[in-house]
């Protein structure tokens, strides 16, 4: 069987909630069509991969309290803090997702990992076809994750 988009997807979520379990955030798949519990999506983490036969990206949205939340230290946290700290829950993640294929024999590239902060991110277009969307719900919030191939 071939996989497809979502495929990759539910794999790329498992590898984030694992990520997310890991330092400490209680995440599960949140229901079909769940919108963010904040409507502000603040922070995003971005990173690329691919291959040969294979490119894409893989693209967090959240709120800064959520990322504030997962970070190791968040008392003494600052913006700067949460803007790596995105780059550094999407980097592990693809990191994961990466180590997952290799044992399948299919090896990754990746790119540096990517972060930006604004008052609302909005990305990718939601009528966008080359999309596919999935959220995590950790301690409450939402965490939306975008498969772009």
């Amino acid at each position: 069987m071939i996989p497809t988009k979502r495929d990759w997807l539910r794999l790329l979520c498992q590898c984030t909630a694992e990520t997310a379990r890991r330092i400490g955030g209680a995440a599960r798949a949140a229901h079909r069509g769940a919108e963010p519990a904040f409507p502000r999506r603040e922070r995003r983490g971005l990173q690329r991969f691919g291959n040969d036969e294979l490119r894409g990206s893989f693209t967090f949205l959240g709120p800064s309290k959520l990322f504030s939340r997962l970070h190791p230290l968040p008392p003494t946290v600052t913006p700067r803090d949460l803007t790596d700290w995105a780059c550094e829950l999407v980097n592990q993640s693809v990191g994961r997702f990466r180590n997952r294929l290799l044992a399948y024999g299919v090896k990754l590239a990746l790119s540096v990992p990517q972060s930006a902060l604004a008052r609302v991110c909005v990305w990718p277009p939601v009528c966008s076809p080359l999309a596919v969307r999935h959220c995590l719900a950790i301690d409450g919030m939402v965490l939306e994750g975008w498969l772009v191939t």
